[in-house]
């Protein structure tokens, strides 16, 4: 789960996808309210666990395998990472040079 970088405070499963489905670039901490965003390493690692389905589906896909099953298993694997995406969760200060966009 992420932790503020300013309280120290750990956010709740709920605190933390209610920032995910926000789309948000930053997300304020839900004790003290402080601005934060995202590390790289999260969005890196986020955007490869959700597009490596799609890389490796033709290699997935024969004649044999219904391509319905996959699709109905790519389904529960993003079910699956988006309940588990609050724990990939990392913060970090946004830097000077993007707060005057924070401020909005």
């Amino acid at each position: 789960m992420p932790k503020c970088i300013e309280c120290k405070e750990k956010w709740t499963w709920k605190q933390s996808m209610r920032t995910i489905v926000s789309f948000s670039r930053f997300h304020a901490c839900p004790h003290c309210e402080q601005k934060q965003m995202l590390t790289s390493m999260t969005r890196i690692s986020i955007l490869l666990l959700v597009f490596v389905p799609y890389v490796a589906m033709p290699y997935v896909i024969d004649d044999e395998v219904k391509s319905s099953a996959v699709a109905i298993g790519v389904a529960i694997y993003l079910f699956a990472l988006l309940m588990m995406m609050p724990y990939l969760m990392d913060l970090r200060a946004i830097p000077k040079h993007l707060q005057k966009y924070a401020q909005k």
